[in-house]
């Protein structure tokens, strides 16, 4: 492990150098790749370098960009003020925007994993290995890192260059590829990728089932569904995993002291998604988790871990929060009080109100344990705090409240978290994070044989999710039920605008309800699913000065304006309906053509 942290470092340093001193002729001054990647160790430390990549997605110290999968789709949008957050998709989402936080940000860490894939994938035979097993075993992490991150942007951005190999100099001659030939690239590379991953791993490296699960959102997207029901059947029916029925793990001893939790209703809903839990051998259900622990070398670094509880908590301590007599309710300097809510549900900021409709779902099936008083914290269940309050102790009354940040339900198994730290008022904390897990991949089978008109094995699949949870049986699904399901099941979770794009996208290429690629940025499915789900997209709700708005040919996001002009010997497409968008041309259908 020594021996790989070091090899890490001087791979980091190696990458990340860019001063002018480090340009200069001087060999022994400055650390060469073909020193370290020689080896299979040298090999390893570069894919640790790579799978820290993953975990950002989930664990930054805030503003997570997850969020903006959330944010920009059916289920929540960001209720923070609108300087600088992006509300209105029309006029802070375009080429030239920085409001929109995460966009920029997706794009440059898929870049950033593409670029360490690639190393991979150029230099492996020019490495020693001992096994042509333990050649091809690093190989399929290369060909793994690619996929992923290719998967992700040609469902957020569309069309994209493919990068077939390591970029070893200065390149300004990129060419737009065809997303279809991209998603049959990375589906052929995972294919043998599946073949060599090893079956068991140590928590946040790739396995063999995270190999299948994003074959199976690939064959998905290529609308292969014979081929996803197969693939996702291997994991499901494999005998390895299983969704977790019985309680398992630990549950930190202060969740027992909050008198907003009671301890003799904790269940395994609530055990699989306690911190400690998602990382232990007997969790079946957990496929691919990014590791972020407390004092442990490589996790976030910020005093406080990763916001999550700043990040999807209301601000319910705000001075917004005012009671009927209009004077301050809530506060979060409440050490003194009998209330302690601060402790209990953290110190959020708003920045992932949901919408009406995730907040109504709740009420199709009062047994289903999602919703159940740990599981869930209702907005009924907060009460004024402030002991200058005449109204301490009571509940909050909404015609009070006026500013949507301040009073929103929360999955509470999912978003509060313990802060190790012992921040008095605490953002968040260290915490491993699933990426797959088998219950998603149900859910992917469901679509997958819903595709097919097979709806008798979609709701069965739909039913397994759902009886785990001690929801009621549905008679039968259609996609908008899976996806409401995927909702209930993944919140947090998932890439969800990512998923829904893919949804369009499969729509489109079959001609599905007079959708088709041609006319996908004027019509698709992705915004008529938020506009029939989401209703500060759909009723525009002002937010201070700024309305939510969002148009159809936002089911992809844009390609940066300087991105494009960067690349003066080659041509980037801009997505259409955006700026720049005129000046395209049709792009690569071969991904091993660089250039028209």
């Amino acid at each position: 492990m020594k021996q790989k942290i070091i090899y890490s470092v001087l791979i980091i340093f190696f990458l990340t150098a860019c001063s002018e001193e480090w340009l200069a002729p001087d060999p022994k001054s400055f650390f060469s790749p073909e020193s370290s990647l020689v080896d299979k160790p040298g090999m390893e430390a570069l894919i640790v370098t790579m799978n820290k990549l993953y975990r950002e997605e989930y664990a930054l110290t805030d503003q997570h960009d997850i969020l903006g999968e959330w944010n920009y789709s059916d289920m929540t949008v960001n209720g923070a003020p609108p300087a600088s957050i992006m509300h209105n998709m029309e006029t802070q989402m375009t080429p030239t925007s920085t409001d929109d936080h995460e966009v920029r940000r997706y794009w440059n860490r898929a870049w950033e994993g593409i670029k360490f894939a690639n190393i991979i994938i150029t230099r492996i035979d020019d490495v020693n290995f001992d096994t042509e097993t333990d050649k091809n075993e690093i190989l399929s992490n290369g060909y793994f890192g690619r996929a992923y991150w290719y998967y992700r942007l040609v469902h957020q951005f569309g069309d994209v260059p493919f990068l077939a190999t390591e970029v070893t100099s200065p390149r300004l001659d990129f060419y737009t590829h065809f997303r279809e030939a991209i998603l049959k690239k990375i589906a052929s590379d995972l294919e043998f990728a599946v073949q060599w991953l090893p079956d068991d791993v140590l928590p946040g490296q790739i396995n063999k089932a995270a190999g299948s699960f994003l074959l199976t959102k690939c064959y998905l997207a290529l609308r292969e569904f014979d081929k996803a029901i197969a693939e996702a059947s291997k994991i499901i029916n494999g005998g390895k995993y299983h969704l977790m029925t019985e309680r398992f793990g630990t549950t930190e001893p202060e969740f027992f002291e909050f008198p907003i939790l009671n301890p003799d209703e904790f269940d395994v809903v609530w055990d699989l998604h306690q911190k400690n839990n998602k990382s232990l051998s007997e969790n079946k259900e957990v496929i691919f988790v990014v590791q972020d622990e407390y004092l442990v070398e490589g996790g976030t670094t910020r005093s406080q871990g990763a916001g999550k509880m700043r990040d999807t908590g209301p601000t319910w301590w705000h001075s917004g929060a005012r009671d009927p007599n209009g004077a301050r309710g809530s506060t979060d300097n409440d050490y003194n009080s009998g209330l302690m809510m601060i402790k209990q549900l953290g110190r959020g900021v708003g920045r992932m109100v949901p919408s009406q409709y995730f907040r109504d779902m709740r009420w199709e099936d009062p047994n289903d344990a999602r919703y159940s008083h740990n599981n869930y914290f209702g907005m009924e269940r907060f009460v004024y705090n402030n002991p200058d309050s005449e109204y301490y102790g009571q509940p909050f009354s909404g015609e009070h409240i006026t500013d949507i940040r301040v009073w929103y339900p929360i999955m509470y198994n999912k978003l509060v978290y313990i802060d190790d730290s012992g921040n008095p008022k605490p953002n968040g904390a260290w915490s491993d994070m699933y990426v797959y897990r088998l219950a998603e991949l149900y859910l992917l089978r469901a679509e997958a044989y819903w595709w097919k008109g097979d709806i008798s094995n979609a709701t069965k699949d739909v039913n397994t999710v759902r009886t785990r949870a001690n929801a009621s049986q549905k008679e039968s699904v259609d996609i908008d039920y899976i996806f409401d399901e995927r909702a209930r099941e993944l919140y947090w979770e998932t890439p969800r605008k990512t998923e829904l794009t893919r949804v369009a996208y499969i729509m489109a290429q079959l001609g599905e309800d007079g959708y088709s690629l041609e006319n996908m940025h004027e019509n698709n499915w992705f915004y008529d699913r938020v506009m029939s789900r989401n209703n500060f997209y759909r009723d525009e709700i002002l937010n201070v000065s700024n309305i939510y708005r969002m148009l159809p040919y936002h089911v992809y996001w844009p390609i940066k304006e300087n991105v494009i002009k960067a690349n003066s010997l080659g041509h980037i497409n801009q997505n259409m309906g955006y700026p720049g968008s005129e000046t395209n041309i049709p792009p690569l259908t071969d991904v091993s053509q660089e250039m028209p």
